[in-house]
């Protein structure tokens, strides 16, 4: 378990952070958008704070209160294993992530005779540091540094140190050599520029321009021939001229969870995924058989690490529907160079049920789309497993999940178990909603040509729901590959894999919105729902420039996906195009039907890259249209988005999920309680404040 720190300066610290809090705060009161059934002006507070180019807002659990007492309790303790190896997400940011994260809240946490100014500038950059789990920007992978010197930094430990801060030290290392050591670490924005770097510099490969922590002393030409067993689930690093997997497992003796397997030692971060595991176990007793059994394989994979256990896990997962779930492991590969290594992530979520039917609507309807796809035959699905999606309210996001958690999930990755067993979607309602209060009118009025405005006014709430639903359930769970490709496409598409497959989940969900089915299912009003979502889509081309701040070439694989699909819009059909009025650049939308037929003959080709694997004729497709921005037209964004006052992200503060225990201390339900700000929660998922504030009391 993590230190809990009560120390007196941790007191005051949280109550000058209270205080300082209050002066930032904004409070929405708009009517709930995602909501079409709201009639009553929703007051509540969603904008909490702005930290630089970022806005933090809270996160509601609207519905939580309607589970039942045990569905609740499992909530809570599948919240505890997310949150218990948040620290490995960390350390595969940066191998010096973890260290510099507990020195800067060691220090903030004491911070009595630290000079106010100086207290100031760690804290933003640690909110900063916290919201990107490290300090390189989560979508740019640019590095950032703090608005304090060395000089000010080395102060204030040293205070921090007097004032009772516990500074963890190597052995026989003094606090002027950890510092000294950390130095370019955290000053240096030269030092370790990108964390995920897929286009070097010339002498450079992918891995050796990436600071992830993925590999260590490994180039890719060590790679060649290299068997990897983990994929997912490793670190690669150079031992005696070889190669060696540091597999992430907690260990186990004879048997496990599901009374098989043979004993393991433990691996990488053992520690935080054998308390991932006691607390799943402890999950399994509020969960049906079904899903106490899916969590068994969990924690069986979590404590020998073998991919197969993985494999059996995901089978099990995507077949049942529950209503409280979780995503916990070793899951995304974008933040790798390579698109192998799985970033940690914990997320958990419950059925938001007022909003839930067009996903079930969209899953239904599954085989009716593949059959409209406009790929050749030989790339549609025959047997089709209808999918299970689900709209959900987030209770926590941690790793690569939080605090900026996505809108919508696909799972799971595995080609092979797509296509046989079927796969998950869920869209994430309340982040999505708390997203669009945070910036939308702003957008509308600063980037959309003004004939376009009344169009979005109208459609805009519309558009985000569906469009990540079709995204997700339609998208990545569509097409096949050809039977003649050998493994799965990620290997033969490599670092531009996730990009396209982004780019391709993005087409269908823009190639459909015209099908009339779903005004019949009342997903739409009408069609002019259909023709926002193609304008709003080419403006977000524009739009997402604000968030590159420098350079010229985009790292974040979402990013270059719709660089990818309007580009190839703009140069191959010309039914888009920039305008420059009144010394603005727009995206107009020239001919709707030239937008569709375009949109149709691009994913055609993107499902027969994937099909084939077709590495050549994606990075043909990547360099021309994706990876490069024009750095005057960012520069234009940025300074309209900072000067419209809209944030270039929004990061969240989750609910805090409470235990309700009987007499004797046990968990019997779990309340919801909105307490933390950004800072306070940080610290809590850090272990210097107690997780569990006082007030989880007997039930009475």
């Amino acid at each position: 378990m993590k230190r809990h720190d009560s120390t007196p300066g941790a007191r005051i610290l949280a109550c000058s952070l209270a205080t300082a809090l209050v002066t930032v705060a904004c409070p929405d009161t708009g009517t709930r958008t995602m909501d079409r059934s709201a009639t009553e002006p929703d007051t509540r507070l969603y904008l909490l704070e702005t930290v630089g180019e970022f806005a933090v807002a809270r996160l509601y659990a609207d519905g939580f209160e309607d589970l039942s007492p045990r569905e609740r309790a499992l909530a809570y303790y599948l919240c505890r294993a997310a949150i218990a190896g948040r620290d490995i997400f960390y350390d595969q940011m940066g191998r010096d992530g973890l260290e510099v994260r507990d020195l800067l809240e060691e220090i903030l946490t004491h911070p009595r005779e630290i000079p106010g100014d100086v207290r100031e500038a760690l804290h933003q950059y640690l909110k900063l540091y916290w919201i990107n789990n490290g300090n390189h920007n989560d979508r740019t992978r640019r590095k950032f540094v703090p608005e304090l010197t060395f000089e000010q930094l080395e102060g204030a430990a040293r205070a921090a140190v007097r004032d009772g801060a516990r500074i963890r030290l190597a052995l026989g290392e003094s606090l002027q050599a950890k510092l000294a050591r950390l130095r370019r670490a955290i000053f240096d924005p030269d030092f370790e520029p990108l964390s995920t770097c897929k286009t070097p510099q010339p002498g450079q490969d992918i891995l050796t321009c990436s600071s992830v922590n993925f590999h260590a002393g490994v180039t890719l030409d060590d790679l060649r021939g290299f068997d990897e067993r983990h994929a997912l689930n490793s670190r690669l690093v150079k031992r005696g001229g070889s190669v060696v997997e540091e597999v992430y497992r907690a260990g186990r003796r004879a048997g496990g969870a599901s009374g098989a397997g043979a004993e393991v030692p433990p691996g990488r971060y053992a520690a935080e995924l054998q308390t991932a595991i006691g607390f799943l176990e402890k999950a399994r007793a509020f969960a049906d058989p079904a899903q106490a059994a899916i969590l068994g394989r969990l924690i069986d994979y979590f404590a020998g690490g073998d991919p197969e256990a993985f494999r059996r896990y995901n089978i099990a997962w995507v077949r049942h529907d529950a209503p409280v779930d979780t995503v916990n492991g070793f899951i995304e590969t974008y933040k790798d160079p390579r698109g192998q290594k799985g970033a940690f992530e914990g997320l958990v979520y419950f059925v938001d049920r007022r909003m839930n039917r067009i996903q079930k609507d969209l899953a239904g309807l599954a085989r009716y789309f593949e059959d409209r796809a406009p790929w050749d035959e030989r790339y549609t699905r025959k047997e089709f497993n209808i999918p299970i999606a689900n709209a959900v309210n987030v209770l926590v996001a941690v790793g690569d999940s939080g605090p900026m958690p996505p809108v919508g999930i696909n799972l799971p990755n595995e080609e092979a178990i797509r296509e046989r067993h079927g796969n998950k979607s869920v869209s994430l309602v309340n982040v999505m909603d708390s997203a669009e209060r945070a910036a939308r009118s702003r957008k509308v009025a600063e980037f959309f040509l003004p004939e376009d405005r009344p169009l979005q006014e109208a459609h805009g709430a519309d558009i985000a729901l569906l469009h990540t639903a079709m995204h997700e359930v339609l998208g990545h769970a569509s097409g096949k590959v050809s039977d003649a490709l050998q493994g799965d496409p990620r290997d033969h598409l490599r670092e531009h894999y996730s990009a396209l497959e982004e780019a391709r989940a993005e087409l269908i969900a823009l190639h459909h919105f015209f099908d009339p089915k779903l005004v019949e299912i009342g997903a739409v009003r009408s069609a002019e729902v259909a023709e926002a979502a193609y304008r709003d889509y080419a403006t977000d081309d524009l739009y997402m420039l604000r968030r590159i701040r420098q350079g010229e070439v985009l790292e974040d694989d979402h990013m270059r996906a719709i660089h990818l699909i309007v580009g190839h819009l703009r140069e191959v059909t010309g039914a888009v195009e920039r305008v420059r009025r009144d010394g603005r650049t727009y995206m107009r939308v020239k001919d709707i039907a030239a937008m569709r037929r375009g949109v149709a003959d691009l994913l055609a080709e993107v499902q027969r890259i994937k099909g084939e694997g077709d590495f050549a004729a994606a990075r043909d497709l990547m360099e021309r249209f994706a990876i490069r921005i024009a750095p005057a037209l960012r520069d234009e964004v940025v300074g309209r988005a900072e000067r419209a006052g809209i944030p270039s992200y929004v990061a969240f503060v989750m609910p805090d999920v409470v235990p309700v225990r009987d007499a004797a201390g046990e968990v019997i339900d779990a309340r919801i309680e909105y307490a933390s700000d950004l800072t306070m929660q940080m610290l809590r998922y850090s272990g210097k404040f107690p997780l569990e504030p006082a007030g989880s009391a007997p039930s009475r």
